[in-house]
């Protein structure tokens, strides 16, 4: 009877030679940026500052050449990136919070400059006031250095000659709340009411800073209200598709690629109001650029529909009743959100 012989056991491969160097924390051999044994990264901060900001954009907003990889399908193919990143295919697009952080930071500046500019504007100054149901156009005063006893002079806000808040007299008071947070409410209508006044009282010069400053503050909301809503419209799909099962964050993937839509629609928006601007005003360049924002707005509403109806996979008859409803309560959430943080930019907090 024949004895087998016992088998050696293989022995380990030799791990192949370090061309890096060895690690100046630990000594462990390098095959990377990163040192496999202690995690030090092979470079400090110690070089160049351009690199330096190339690695705090990479880290912070991801933006590298994955980012034109993911805008063409972000606003012309609905539902693609989500169906991509449910299926497991992420490495090849900027994460979706990165690309809606990043779009919110460029509409946000974008509109501020573009106010600024003058290229996004209202064509009349309108003058608020509360005794009047409509909106009056300002025009010059034949003499600035006269008095104006608006509703929001002499640090009241009154209403057909009813004083309704006086910062001394008539402050503004929630009972349940404490004192400084009183003092802080009444310093905060107190700013709006000086703003109001500028709007509607002294030199002309003065009154077309204080709406121009409104207006800004009136389109710059856009951006920073439509990522705010993120989580809000993330229940709000969890609260339709309950019957589907999904977790929240898959209701936030949606949620983040459709607002990365937004403020993507909003650039071009954008864009097409700063060649408006630029470009001289004749009918053969109004015209189209008429058109092209025309069929921009019609694409935000058909692009939300179609992305909805390629995600959650249900019949055009429960899709569209799900988004009439969806429409509907996100347009008065972000009704409500937009006013507040018009109201809030108006009081200079």
């Amino acid at each position: 009877m024949m004895q087998e012989t016992p088998t050696q056991p293989a022995e380990a491969a030799p791990a192949p030679p370090s061309s890096l160097g060895n690690c100046e924390n630990c000594g462990a051999p390098l095959y990377g940026k990163y040192c496999y044994a202690c995690g030090q990264p092979t470079h400090g901060l110690v070089r160049h500052f351009g690199s330096v900001l190339s690695d705090i954009a990479d880290s912070v907003l991801n933006v590298d050449e994955r980012l034109f990889r993911t805008i063409g399908p972000l606003y012309f193919r609905p539902g693609k990136l989500t169906l991509d990143y449910f299926a497991g295919r992420r490495a090849r697009y900027v994460t979706p919070f990165r690309m809606v952080f990043f779009l919110a930071i460029v509409a946000f500046f974008a509109v501020q400059l573009t106010v600024r500019a003058g290229f996004t504007h209202i064509d009349k100054a309108v003058s608020i006031s509360p005794s009047s149901s409509a909106p009056v156009a300002a025009t010059p005063k034949s003499n600035p250095a006269e008095p104006d006893n608006g509703p929001f002079s002499h640090g009241n806000i009154s209403f057909n000659d009813h004083v309704i808040w006086n910062r001394d007299t008539q402050p503004f008071a929630i009972r349940w709340l404490p004192g400084a947070a009183n003092d802080w409410l009444n310093d905060l209508i107190g700013n709006a009411q000086q703003q109001l006044h500028q709007m509607n009282a002294g030199s002309w010069t003065d009154q077309q800073s204080a709406r121009q400053k409104f207006t800004l503050g009136m389109f710059s909301a856009w951006p920073t209200v439509l990522f705010l809503l993120l989580p809000v419209f993330a229940l709000l799909l969890k609260i339709f598709y309950i019957f589907k099962r999904r977790l929240y964050m898959e209701h936030l993937i949606v949620a983040m690629h459709s607002h990365a839509f937004l403020m993507l629609s909003i650039l071009v928006l954008v864009a097409l109001a700063t060649l408006r601007g630029l470009l001289p005003h004749s009918a053969w360049v109004s015209v189209p650029l008429g058109l092209l924002t025309a069929v921009v707005w019609t694409w935000i509403f058909v692009y939300l529909f179609l992305m909805q109806k390629r995600v959650y996979r249900q019949g055009w008859v429960m899709t569209t009743l799900k988004y009439g409803c969806l429409g509907f309560c996100y347009t008065i959430l972000f009704g409500f959100g937009w006013v507040f943080a018009v109201l809030l930019s108006l009081t200079g907090a």
